[in-house]
C-alpha cells in the first residue's frame, strides 16, 4: 500500500512539473506578438537562432490574417515536443500606403475562454466586432500602445470546453526604429 501511494505521489509530482514547465499560451502569444509589437524582422532572427522548424507552406498561409503578404514566415514551436500544436506565423503586407505586419499564434487543447480573459484583461483590448462561422468564432478588437494601434482577431469554438483550439492574431503598423 505505501509503495502504491509512493508511486502515485511520484507520478503526480512529475506531472505537476511537466506542466510547469509548459508556457503558458497567452504568455507566449504576449511574449512574441505584443509586448514588443508586430517585429517580422525579430521574430524571424530569434527562430532563425533558435533553430525552429519550419511549418508548412500551406498551413502558414492560411494562418495569415491578411491578403497578399509581401513576406511570410511560420515555424512549428511542438515538433518534435511531447506538447500540443503550437505554430508561430509573421507577415508583412501593403495596405494602401501603409506596410502593416502580423504575429499570429495558433494552440491546441488550451482554455480558450481563459485565454480570451487574459487577452482583455491583459492588454485592455476594446471589442469591435465579432462574426461566427461553422463552429468557430471571430472576436475582433482594438488596443494601443504608446508607439502604434494594433487590431487583434481571436478565433475559437462557440462552445468553448477546456481542451480547445485557438487562433490568435495582431496587425500593426510596421515599427521602423531609427
Amino acid at each position: 500500500m505505501t509503495y502504491g501511494f509512493a508511486t502515485a505521489f511520484l507520478l503526480g509530482s512529475i506531472a505537476d512539473v511537466v506542466a510547469a514547465d509548459e508556457p503558458d499560451p497567452f504568455d507566449q502569444f504576449n511574449e512574441r506578438c505584443l509586448n514588443r509589437g508586430t517585429d517580422y524582422q525579430r521574430v524571424v532572427a530569434v527562430a532563425k537562432e533558435r533553430n525552429w522548424p519550419a511549418l508548412a507552406e500551406d498551413m502558414t498561409t492560411s494562418l495569415v490574417p491578411m491578403e497578399n503578404p509581401v513576406a511570410l514566415e511560420g515555424w512549428n514551436l511542438s515538433a518534435g515536443e511531447d506538447v500540443p500544436f503550437r505554430a508561430l506565423v509573421v507577415a508583412r503586407a501593403s495596405v494602401g500606403d501603409n506596410t502593416v505586419e502580423s504575429c499570429t499564434m495558433a494552440f491546441a487543447e488550451i482554455d480558450a475562454a481563459a485565454f480570451e480573459r487574459r487577452l482583455i484583461s491583459e492588454t485592455h483590448a476594446q471589442a469591435s466586432g465579432e462574426g461566427n462561422g461553422q463552429g468557430r468564432a471571430r472576436k475582433f478588437f482594438k488596443a494601443s500602445s504608446p508607439e502604434r494601434r494594433e487590431a487583434i482577431t481571436l478565433d475559437l469554438p462557440l462552445y468553448p470546453n477546456g481542451s480547445d483550439e485557438v487562433i490568435v492574431s495582431v496587425v500593426s503598423d510596421q515599427l521602423i526604429e531609427n
